[in-house]
C-alpha cells in the first residue's frame, strides 16, 4: 500500500527539484559565459594584422578611378579612432615586401594620435610650405591631393593630424600613397614637420641680391594643362640671357620646396643677382595631378618635355629677353629628358646637366643599389625595401621589353618602356651645342656609373664643361647652422654651383682639360686629351 505525501512532502519535494533547476542553470550560465568570454578574450587578443583581410589587387580597373581624398579620410579616421584593422585592409602587402602585415606595424601610429583625442586636420602641405589649416571632423572638408609621382605611379595625400585635447602639442604630418587600383602603398610620417612644425620663413641665400631682380607671375603652356610660373628677370634694359628650369622625378612647386629648402628659387635669385634672367614653374604633376594620374598612358613628354618647351617659347615671345641665348637646366630627371628638349628645339642655346643620371638600364640600375646597400655594411629595413623595389622593377621591365604583362604592376608601362628605349648621353652626343655637367659627390641618388655614362659619351667634345663638387648633395646644396629657435640646418645651393653656371651662361669656360679627379673637381672641359681618371 502506497502512502501518498502530506503538504510538507510535497513542499520539500517542490523545494529540492527548484534547488537542482537552479543549480543546474547556474552551472548552464555560467559555462555558457565562460564560453563566451573566452571567445571575447580570443577576439581581442588576435592582431589586427592577422585579421584583416586586405583586398586583391585590380590593377585592370581605370587608373585613380576612386576620390582619393576620401579614402585618405577614412585612413586617418582608422588611425584615430584605433580602427587598425580598417587601416589594415586598405594596405597592398605585395607592393611593401613584408612576409606580413604584422611586419608593418601600424599600431605605432598610435603614438601620433594621442590615445584617441584626435581630429583629423588637413592641410596643403607643399613640402613644408604649409598654409593655414582647419580641424574638421570625418564628413567636413576635403583631404586635398599632394601629387602625382608617374615614375612610381603613385598619388600622394597629405594628412595632418592635430590633438584635440591638447591643441598646443605639435600636430603630426603624414603623407598617403595610393595604388591606382585604391589601396594604399605606404602611411610615412614627416618627422621635421611633425617634430619642428612648417616652416614659414625661408632665409635668402647669402648670394642673392633682392634689389638686383624683379619677378612677375606668369602662365606657362595652355588648357588642359597651364601651369602657374615665376619669371625673374635682372633690372635693367637688357636683353639678358635666359635660363628655364626643369624639375626631377616626381611632383613639385616651381621653387621645388622640400621641408626647410627652396633649390630652384634659389637657383632663380642667384642667376638673377648675377644679370641671368630664369623662369619657373610648378609641375604639371603637382598642378595637375589627377588629371594626369587618370590618363591611361603618358611618357616624359608629357610628364616633362612639352612644358620646358612652352616655357622656353615663352621666353622668346618675353621683351628684355634674349632669343638667341635661352638655356635649359635640368634637375635630375630633368637633365636626363633635356637633351631630347633641345633635340625637339635645336634653337635651344645650351644644356645645363644638374645631377643628371644617364640612360643606365633597368638591370645596371638593380646592381647599383645593391652594391650601395652592401657598400654600407648594415642593412636595414629601408634598405631591404630599396632592393625589393629594384629587383621588382627590374622583372617588370624585362617583362614589359619581352612584351608580355609585367608581374609589378605598380608601374605605368608606357612611362617605363618611354624611359628604357631613350640614352640621354647617346642623344646628346650629336647635339651641337654647348653643356654644362654638374654633380655632387656626396650624391646620394646617383652613382658613380651614372657620371661616368655621360662621361663616356661626351668626353672628346671641347664645349662640354664638368665639374664635381666634393662637399655637395644631390640637388648640389650646402649647409650651415640655423641661427634662433628653429633647429634645421640653413640649407642652400651652394654659391659655386650659381656662380658656375651665370659664367658658363655668359660665355666663360675653364681653361683645363679634364685629366684627374683634380680637375674635375676644379672644372674643366672635355677634348681630345681629356682622360678622367679617377686617382
Amino acid at each position: 500500500m502506497r502512502l501518498r505525501p502530506g503538504t510538507w512532502q510535497l513542499r520539500a519535494l517542490w523545494r529540492l527539484h527548484v534547488g537542482v533547476a537552479f543549480a543546474f542553470g547556474l552551472f548552464s550560465s555560467g559555462l555558457a559565459a565562460l564560453i563566451a568570454l573566452t571567445l571575447v578574450i580570443n577576439a581581442v587578443t588576435v592582431p589586427a594584422c592577422e585579421a584583416a583581410t586586405p583586398a586583391p589587387p585590380d590593377f585592370e580597373a581605370a587608373p585613380f578611378a576612386f576620390d582619393p581624398e576620401a579614402r585618405a579620410l577614412v585612413l586617418g579616421q582608422a588611425l584615430v579612432n584605433d580602427d587598425i584593422r580598417v587601416a589594415y585592409e586598405m594596405l597592398a602587402p605585395e607592393v611593401l615586401h613584408v612576409g606580413s602585415l604584422c611586419e608593418i606595424g601600424l599600431e605605432n601610429f598610435r603614438s601620433l594620435t594621442g590615445d584617441g583625442q584626435t581630429d583629423v586636420a588637413l592641410d596643403r602641405t607643399l613640402g613644408g610650405d604649409t598654409h593655414a589649416a582647419r580641424s574638421v571632423g570625418p564628413d567636413e572638408g576635403r583631404a586635398p591631393v599632394f601629387g602625382f609621382d608617374p615614375s612610381n605611379d603613385l598619388l600622394s595625400v597629405s594628412l595632418q593630424l592635430t590633438p584635440r585635447q591638447f591643441p598646443d602639442n605639435p600636430v603630426s604630418y603624414v603623407r598617403v600613397t595610393f595604388l591606382r587600383d585604391g589601396r594604399v602603398d605606404w602611411i610615412g610620417l614627416d618627422q621635421a614637420m611633425t617634430e619642428l612644425g612648417p616652416l614659414r620663413v625661408f632665409p635668402v641665400p647669402a648670394y642673392a641680391d633682392v634689389d638686383a631682380f624683379e619677378e612677375t607671375e606668369v602662365v606657362v603652356g595652355r588648357a588642359p594643362w597651364e601651369l602657374g610660373g615665376t619669371l625673374t628677370i635682372p633690372r635693367g634694359h637688357g636683353p639678358f640671357p635666359a635660363v628655364v628650369l626643369v624639375h626631377g622625378s616626381g611632383y613639385a612647386d616651381r621653387d621645388v620646396t622640400r621641408g626647410a629648402t627652396k633649390a630652384f628659387r634659389d637657383l632663380a635669385w642667384g642667376l638673377a643677382s648675377r644679370g641671368v634672367a630664369t623662369l619657373r614653374y610648378d609641375k604639371r604633376t603637382l598642378t595637375h595631378a589627377m588629371a594626369f594620374a587618370r590618363q591611361p598612358d603618358f611618357t616624359i613628354d608629357d610628364e616633362l618635355v612639352d612644358d620646358a618647351l612652352a616655357a622656353v617659347e615663352l621666353l622668346r615671345q618675353t621683351q628684355r629677353i634674349d632669343p638667341a641665348r635661352i638655356y635649359v637646366l635640368g634637375l635630375s630627371l630633368g637633365g636626363f629628358a633635356a637633351p631630347r628638349m633641345a633635340q625637339r628645339d635645336p634653337a635651344i642655346a645650351g644644356l645645363i646637366l644638374y645631377s643628371a643620371p644617364n640612360g643606365v638600364s633597368w638591370k645596371d640600375f638593380a646592381e647599383q643599389v645593391q652594391r650601395r646597400v652592401e657598400a654600407d655594411g648594415e642593412v636595414s629595413a629601408s634598405d631591404e625595401r630599396r632592393l625589393d623595389i629594384a629587383q621588382a622593377r627590374l622583372a617588370a621591365m624585362e617583362a614589359l621589353a619581352a612584351g608580355s604583362t609585367a608581374p609589378h604592376m605598380t608601374v605605368r608601362p608606357s612611362h617605363f618602356l618611354d624611359r628604357a628605349d631613350y640614352r640621354p648621353e647617346a642623344v646628346a652626343r650629336d647635339l651641337p651645342i654647348p653643356m654644362l655637367i654638374l654633380h655632387g659627390y656626396n650624391d646620394k641618388f646617383l652613382s658613380g656609373e651614372d657620371i661616368v655614362g655621360w662621361v663616356a659619351s661626351l668626353r672628346r667634345r671641347d664645349d662640354v664643361v664638368y665639374r664635381l663638387y666634393r662637399e655637395h648633395t644631390h640637388a648640389l646644396f650646402d649647409r650651415r647652422p640655423r641661427s634662433g629657435p628653429d633647429l634645421r640646418p640653413e640649407i642652400h645651393v651652394g654659391s659655386e654651383v650659381i656662380s658656375d653656371i651665370a659664367s658658363w651662361v655668359v660665355g666663360e669656360r675653364p681653361a683645363g682639360t679634364c685629366v684627374d679627379l683634380q680637375a674635375w673637381h676644379a672644372g674643366c672641359r672635355g677634348g681630345p686629351n681629356a682622360a678622367f681618371h679617377a686617382d
